[in-house]
């Protein structure tokens, strides 16, 4: 294969919320604000937190007025914000695009669309499972997380309840895992889910028994190993 080829094929992709891509017509933000954002997204998975207006111009067909003009209208608006952050290595302060502001919108138009758009794809099924999925687990994971959640986080959870069958008290069992091990996030507590999947776990006090033995064994290890 030519490496130019396979190269590009390395590149990766970037992870847009599909909520987003639904509902950024009703959020009022224009296809140009959209894409700009995506690619805002797709620098920061690529590691770099704060593209220049360059780096933007390179990618997009923006001239650099209506760029400036596009960020500052966002940041007025509150879809995003600018951060400063201390690299711990080096000492010195950066700066930082933040999208939390975006999400936190998208998640308040979700919550607002609940009642009014039932079957809707993911988002009306998610909406709809509502009535009957026990609402008191997404608040009990912002209470851990500090925050509300994300529409994937929401996505995840629904997943969770609806389609995988987990019981609500096995995953708020995970969710205490996570917050013991200091790993207080999505996807690991979906690895604790699967690994308890995967033997056959159902109850609470399985879980709570296996997670004290996995620790115990992951403490005798460390003490094992040479200094």
């Amino acid at each position: 294969m030519d490496s130019h080829i396979l190269q590009l094929l390395q590149e990766g992709a970037t992870s847009v919320s599909n909520m987003l891509l639904k509902l950024y017509k009703r959020m009022s933000l224009t296809d140009e604000e959209m894409m700009l954002l995506i690619h805002l997204l797709s620098f920061q998975q690529e590691g770099n937190r704060f593209p220049t207006l360059a780096e933007l111009e390179e990618r997009m067909s923006l001239s650099s007025m209506k760029l400036i003009q596009s960020l500052q209208k966002l940041l007025k608006e509150d879809w995003i914000s600018i951060d400063e952050y201390r690299d711990e290595q080096t000492g010195m302060r950066h700066e930082q695009y933040n999208l939390t502001p975006l999400y936190r919108k998208l998640y308040n138009t979700w919550r607002e669309q609940q009642s009014s758009i039932p079957g809707g794809g993911v988002f009306g099924e998610v909406a709809a499972s509502m009535d009957t999925e026990p609402v008191a687990i997404y608040t009990r994971f912002e209470q851990a997380f500090g925050r509300p959640l994300s529409p994937i986080e929401i996505e995840n959870i629904h997943m969770w309840t609806n389609q995988d069958g987990y019981q609500e008290e096995l995953i708020l069992t995970a969710l205490r895992e996570a917050a013991t091990v200091g790993k207080l996030h999505i996807r690991y507590i979906d690895r604790i889910l699967l690994e308890w999947q995967k033997q056959q776990i159902t109850s609470v006090e399985q879980a709570r028994l296996y997670s004290l033995n996995f620790r115990r064994q992951q403490t005798t290890k460390d003490h094992r190993q040479p200094l």
